[in-house]
């Protein structure tokens, strides 16, 4: 269950850390140097030090690598004219969100959204209710809020305007007037990812924020409790290509079964501008579409640059986005920033009608990839054909939300007449993997059944199953 399965995953990280790092903490204790270790991933944030100190981490047999604190930049969301407020935004619309709100009377109850960004206003009219931690009369950030900067330790605030944005596309609703989120039934937390001083988001405070994210705490950084996890996490930043320093992060919050979700980069039009993390093989990232369901020109687009994977994996509203921001106002800001919430979104709304999905990432990205609205492009990035779907400009095509969660529930997605073995395992180079399909009939069957046995590979160099 979601309690279990969270419980194993943190534990069994943490034991590690804690085993295989003692003499790497054991040698910085005796030099004085301040640390904080992480769980997520088998690393040491070090606080400090000098010259002689990286040279003598360096010749340590347990030390793979050592990676300088980086600063990312938080692109600045193209800001446009503040649109009429429309009783639902075009955005929720062209997504079909409103009618799983209707036809399906979901909206996102008990599913958690999270982000990770610049902050969040907690009592802007369009949250408030949403926030896990109030209860309509009190507040209690405990659980529901970390900054790892300790620039507003003490309730959610945000200081840019951008994280703000991004919760009230996933969430935001205030009265009939401004219907403005996805998942308007679905409750949120979040960590501060950005330092209000320098205005980036800074790898260290990242890499904490990822660990809040597996096990919320206290506001004072204590106690985790990983029970009480978010179902998914937004992140509506990268800078570079290629980087695959966030990879060990996003297999543990996969392991937990928390989905993540990633932008894919503001550098478009042209070919292979795809941004890391969300250039990543083991992340869902989102392109941005625009008023008219065309392509965003400044959405980035695939193929990844070095290694050529098929990006963005899915494409959402992103140009034009009306939306909450601090001091309890609205704004229009446009980017891939204001696509990704709209996936998170919809990941609410599909596990709050579908509640068996729950934790089933691979299945649940493929429910949306196969749902999407098919698109293609001119644009031949990557080779691409003008009839190909998936394409390296829209993947595999505009999010339809409504499409995903009618086909999880009347798709027939996990049949109980079919059963694999094995579901997983390694395949050596060079050899081969027997898959067997069990059929098990019951009597009252009759007719034609079908069903796709969907097999996916973690090689990053080669995902083709052959």
């Amino acid at each position: 269950d979601w309690k279990t399965r969270g419980e194993f995953v943190y534990n069994t990280l943490r034991s590690h850390a804690e085993t295989s790092q003692q003499g790497l903490r054991r040698m910085l204790q005796n030099n004085g140097v301040s640390f904080h270790p992480l769980n997520i991933i088998n690393a040491i944030i070090v606080q400090g030090g000098n010259l002689e100190l990286v040279n003598n981490l360096a010749a340590r047999t347990d030390v793979a690598q050592i990676i300088a604190n980086r600063a990312i930049q938080i692109e600045d969301p193209i800001e446009s004219p503040t649109a009429i407020p429309e009783p639902i935004g075009w955005n929720i619309t062209m997504v079909e969100a409103p009618s799983v709100w209707s036809q399906y009377g979901v909206t996102g109850e008990g599913i958690v959204v999270s982000e990770i960004d610049t902050g969040t206003q907690w009592d802007h009219p369009a949250l408030i209710h949403q926030y896990r931690g109030w209860d309509g009369t009190t507040a209690d950030h405990n659980y529901n809020w970390y900054d790892p900067y300790g620039q507003s330790p003490d309730a959610p605030s945000d200081a840019h305007g951008h994280g703000t944005h991004v919760m009230g596309t996933m969430v935001g609703k205030e009265g009939d007037v401004e219907q403005i989120g996805m998942a308007p039934g679905a409750k949120w937390i979040a960590c501060k990812g950005g330092d209000n001083v320098s205005g980036y988001l800074l790898t260290d405070e990242l890499l904490q924020c990822t660990e809040w994210i597996l096990a919320p705490t206290d506001l004072q950084g204590n106690n985790p409790e990983p029970s009480l996890r978010p179902n998914v996490v937004n992140n509506s930043w990268g800078g570079g290509q290629e980087d695959y320093w966030f990879t060990g992060v996003v297999d543990a919050w996969t392991a937990a079964g928390i989905f993540t979700m990633f932008s894919i980069g503001n550098a478009g039009p042209e070919c292979s501008t795809a941004s890391s993390p969300g250039d990543n093989w083991n992340i869902f990232s989102a392109g941005a579409s625009d008023s008219n369901d065309q392509i965003a020109s400044f959405s980035s687009r695939g193929p990844t640059l070095v290694i050529g994977n098929l990006k963005p994996d899915i494409t959402a509203p992103g140009a034009g986005i009306r939306s909450s921001l601090p001091t309890d106002r609205y704004g229009t800001y446009s980017g891939t920033s204001m696509a990704s919430p709209h996936v998170a979104g919809a990941i609410a709304l599909l596990w709050s009608s579908n509640p068996e999905l729950i934790g089933h990432i691979n299945l649940s990205r493929w429910i949306l990839q196969q749902s999407a609205v098919p698109k293609t492009t001119a644009e031949a990035c990557g080779g691409d054909l003008p009839t190909a779907v998936p394409n390296n400009t829209w993947g595999w095509g505009r999010l339809d939300i409504y499409a995903a969660v009618t086909l999880a529930r009347t798709g027939g997605i996990t049949p109980d007449w079919l059963s694999v073995n094995p579901l997983a395992g390694e395949i050596a180079p060079g050899t081969s993997q027997d898959v067997i399909l069990n059929f098990h009939p019951s009597l009252d069957m009759s007719g034609d059944y079908s069903a796709i046995l969907w097999i996916i590979a973690d090689d990053p160099l080669n995902s083709d199953v052959r």
